[in-house]
Parts: C-alpha cells; sequence; structure tokens
C-alpha cells in the first residue's frame, strides 16, 4: 500500500498512506482509530506474521475485495465492493517496546525511538501543565501496541475495515486483542464546536513533507517514516458559551464570523474594548494569493494582547518548517460526537498530528510562551477588561506513535 510520490526533483517519499500532505490531496470525511495489544506469550515471528496478515486483509479492502464474498467454486461471480476510498495507516506504541509486558520480549528495546513515550496522568508524559486529563467518567485507552487509522469518504469503508480485522483474528486465532476504538468525522464548514473556523493555518503542501519527514536515522527503521500524535480532546461547550463573544474573539485571535485575523485591540477610558481585525478579508471572497497567506497565517501582531491568543501562540515562530525551533506540525483533525451515561453530550476534536520529532509536538504543548501557561489562549494575567484563563479543554485519550516507512510485508515489519 505505497503512497511513493515524487515532488519536483525530490525522490519519491516512503510515507504511508492516511496523512494527506501531497499536493491535491484531500482527507476522507470519515476516521476511524483502532488500537489493538499483541498478547503477552507471542513471540516476535508469530507478532510479526499477524501484523502481516492484516496489512494484506487492508490491501484487499482497498481494492474492493472482502474475504467471505471471495468466490469458492467454479461459476462463482467475483464481488467487487465500493472501497470508499480507504487509506490505512500502522503506528506502533511505547508499550510495543516495553519488555515487562511481552514476555518473551517481542522487540528489542533498543530499537525504541528515544521520544516514543507513554503519557501519563501526572509528570513526565503528561499533555502540557494547563490541559488536564478528562474525569475518569469520560476516560478511554489512547494507547497500545499498534494503531491502525482508518480515513474513507463512507462510514461504511472505515467501519468494515474494523469488522473485517475483527473477524481475521477469530477466523485464525491470531494473537491479538482490540483495546478500543475512536470514531471522529470532518466539517464541511470548516468550523469546530467552538464555531470559529478552524485548520487554516496549516502547512502549505509545499512545506508539510519536510516538516513531517524523519531523516535521521534514530533509529534506522524510522528514516522516510513520520511520528503521529493523537490527542482527543474535550470541549466543555457550557463553560465556552458564558463569554461574551468579544472574548472569544480575543482568546482566538479571529472574527466569529468571517474568520478574519485579530489585529490590534483598542482600549477606552473606562476599559472597554474595541477589536480591530485585518481588513478586505470577509471568509467566502475573492482574495489576492497575498491576502489568502495573510489571513491564513497572519503576520505576528504588535499587539501583546493580541500575540496571546490562540492562533499566535501555537505558531509564533514563522520560519522553514523543517527547522526544530518553530516546531511545525502538520495536523489532521476529525471531530467527535458521543453521549455519556449521564444522556449529555461528550464532544470535542482528535487532534492528529504528524512531525518529524516527538519534540515538536511536546515543545509546542509544553514550553512557555506558546501553550503551556493556559487552556486555550489568552493572558494568564489579564488587565480589567480582558478575558481571564478558562478551562474548558481536556484529554480524553491521547497517544504517541511511531509510523515507519513503507516496506513489504508490512510497514516497520524488520523489527520483529
Amino acid at each position: 500500500m505505497s503512497g511513493a510520490a515524487r515532488t519536483g526533483d525530490q525522490p519519491a517519499d516512503r510515507i504511508q498512506d492516511g496523512i494527506y500532505f501531497r499536493k491535491g490531496q484531500t482527507p476522507g470525511k470519515c476516521y476511524r482509530l483502532l488500537l489493538i495489544n499483541i498478547r503477552s506469550g507471542t513471540r516476535p515471528n508469530e507478532a510479526r506474521a499477524a501484523i502481516a496478515a492484516i496489512w494484506t486483509l487492508l490491501a484487499e479492502l482497498r481494492r474492493g475485495i472482502v474475504r467471505d464474498l471471495r468466490p469458492l467454486e467454479a461459476g462463482d461471480p467475483e464481488v467487487i465492493v465500493p472501497d470508499g476510498g480507504l487509506t490505512c495507516l500502522l503506528g506502533f506504541g511505547a508499550r510495543l517496546f516495553n519488555p515487562s509486558l511481552h514476555v518473551p520480549r517481542l522487540v528489542a528495546t533498543d530499537l525504541r525511538p528515544p521520544e516514543l513515550v507513554s503519557l501519563r496522568p501526572n509528570g513526565v508524559g503528561t499533555p502540557f501543565l494547563n490541559l488536564p486529563w478528562a474525569g475518569e467518567e469520560q476516560r478511554r485507552p489512547g494507547e497500545a501496541d499498534l494503531a491502525l487509522q482508518f480515513i474513507a469518504e463512507t462510514e461504511l469503508a472505515v467501519n468494515r475495515a474494523v469488522v473485517e480485522i475483527w473477524k481475521l483474528i477469530d477466523d485464525q486465532d491470531l494473537p491479538l486483542d482490540f483495546v478500543t476504538m475512536h470514531a471522529g468525522f470532518s466539517r464541511n464548514d470548516r468550523r469546530s464546536w467552538i464555531d470559529f473556523h478552524d485548520g487554516l493555518n496549516n502547512l502549505e503542501s509545499s512545506q508539510r513533507r519536510g516538516a513531517i519527514e524523519v531523516v535521521l536515522a534514530d533509529p534506522a527503521w524510522m528514516k522516510g517514516g513520520t511520528y503521529m500524535g493523537v490527542l482527543r480532546v474535550s470541549v466543555d461547550l457550557a463553560v465556552w458559551r458564558s463569554l461574551p463573544r468579544e472574548h472569544q474573539e480575543i482568546l482566538v485571535g479571529r472574527n466569529k464570523l468571517t474568520g478574519c485575523p485579530l489585529e490590534e485591540i483598542e482600549r477606552g477610558r473606562n476599559g472597554e474594548l474595541s477589536l480591530k481585525f485585518m481588513p478586505g478579508c470577509p471568509f467566502g471572497e475573492p482574495l489576492t494569493p497575498a491576502q489568502q497567506a495573510a489571513f491564513r497565517d497572519p503576520p505576528r501582531p504588535g499587539d501583546p494582547l493580541v500575540q496571546l491568543s490562540h492562533i499566535h501562540r501555537s505558531n509564533h515562530n514563522r520560519g522553514a518548517p523543517d527547522t526544530d525551533a518553530n516546531n511545525r506540525v502538520f495536523r489532521q483533525g476529525y471531530e467527535f460526537l458521543e453521549t455519556l451515561a449521564d444522556g449529555k453530550p461528550c464532544l470535542g476534536l482528535h487532534f492528529v498530528s504528524f512531525q518529524r520529532q516527538l519534540a515538536r509536538l511536546t515543545n509546542l504543548l509544553r514550553l512557555n510562551g506558546w501553550l503551556r501557561d493556559v487552556n486555550f489562549g489568552g493572558a494568564t494575567n489579564p488587565r480589567a477588561g480582558e478575558p481571564a484563563p478558562i478551562q474548558f479543554l481536556s484529554v480524553v485519550a491521547g497517544g504517541l506513535y511511531a509510523v515507519p516507512p513503507n516496506n513489504d510485508p508490512f510497514p516497520g515489519a524488520e523489527i520483529f
């Protein structure tokens, strides 16, 4: 399932499908993340064979071939089902490299990428300081030995991939156990649950490969691959909707209706605020290339409070994306909506990012001046009239994964 593509004079990349970084690619509407553990007592060759069987199954599904619909007798027709544009991605979590969880050991511990660690509720490995874990009633598993990401245009295609894997495990008694599955969907209004435009400030297609592709052989099996971070982030709409619109716009850094970037905040004699937005950029109207670039990635403002908005905190360096200090990541976001036991909705975003070093993601989430001292944006110590810090985001599930380059019989097969 190679997704290699040649860009200009660059050699073809070996980055797996399911990362829509290449020019002209658009992610499908439906997202599933299936987490699987390898049973203790499994030998490396048995684990390798089981993963290879799943990868072969997925290659067939991408061609519209379903195992239970194969012809068995002479004269049976060949049945091909709609594939839905299915893409499949395989990642390995830190758990796979833990010898205490796998006896006999599955993978040599020195093959674990140094930054690939388990996320923890407290201490090293936590999300950033002011993004807490959700309560126990909302928490979901986010880490496993294997992560399989499915993206397609239809719910059927992504769900069928999950069901067909379960059938294969059952039929062949593979030494694998489902941990959980996370479901998500895209929005065609380009907005998020807080009603602001979302995903506007992402990397240009020409910059993405440099930001996500691993170029150092540390470890060697990851060169040419990438790293995936997944945070399933819950949004407390009641807290967010308690804010007046102008405070919401200050925290985000954009006009709620048009998406125009906030440039300046004028303060009246009595502390009242007047927001000034970038002129000439109503969303949906024709823009020049320069206006489009400024709308998507506005220049750093002079107003200190505007500098602390979400869009500037999450991207306050604007050098080359392959420069480590800029902490640029390529993001693919998918919304989610569930019902809790008490009948209330649990909703939010799958923040899925790809980067050539996991430190890019963890730095963005933990460094002061970026997002460490706030839950979303704004000033930690606001002046009168300015929005006070709020906490309306929490982590329901999270995990970090190594996504090796394409290889036969499956990506990363050489480590077993």
